[in-house]
């Protein structure tokens, strides 16, 4: 899979931005494995600012669950949207960004699911944005390249990631990728099925 991320000449965008019609739309619609609910149809949009990148995704989710307070706490059991992102390419480690509804934030670095460090940075650096309806969430996030340097030894303009859909725990447990992911079971940590993107 490859995505496109349009570069925008202005600070990161706010949630309900004009400048988001200019992202191209990704739709998080591969469901590899059977035995679950339907994953709510589920999209995503990336740009880049000048110093960092700002991600926006939407779901049709109802019922949603929003459990989870304390971060870096299972928001996978909640109504979540997940990112993880691989900006080094010469760097086996990755990041996972993953929400749940009220803009609680799991976020780990490591070379797969094992071993992970949570990371504990300031929150406020993401300027996370929610909006939850019945029916519906919304969740827009940024990460500065300050951030990603922290971690890492270069920002690449072509690197790998996946966007994913989950809920473990609500009523209609289910699973969705972007780029597919070919395992016998639930897993979101392999890396070698990111896909590509490159920014233009």
């Amino acid at each position: 899979m490859n995505y496109s991320i349009y570069r925008i000449d202005e600070s990161a965008p706010t949630l309900g931005a004009a400048v988001w019609d200019k992202a191209e739309l990704g739709t998080i619609a591969c469901e590899p494995w059977t035995g679950f609910s339907p994953a709510p149809p589920t999209e995503f949009r990336v740009l880049r600012y000048a110093d960092g990148f700002s991600v926006l995704m939407h779901t049709q989710e109802s019922n949603l669950r929003a459990e989870v307070i304390n971060e870096n706490g299972r928001v996978c059991d909640d109504s979540c949207m997940e990112f993880f992102m691989k900006p080094d390419p010469y760097d086996i480690q990755y990041l996972n960004f993953e929400f749940n509804p009220k803009g609680v934030l799991h976020l780990g670095l490591g070379k797969d699911r094992y071993g992970r460090l949570l990371l504990t940075d300031a929150r406020d650096i993401f300027h996370i944005e929610t909006r939850a309806n019945e029916g519906d969430w919304t969740l827009k996030f940024d990460i500065p390249d300050a951030f990603l340097l922290r971690y890492f030894k270069q920002v690449s303009p072509v690197f790998r990631g996946n966007f994913y859909k989950c809920g473990d725990l609500t009523d209609h447990l289910h699973y969705a990728t972007w780029s597919p992911v070919y395992a016998p079971k639930p897993d979101y940590h392999l890396a070698d099925f990111f896909g590509l993107f490159t920014v233009k």
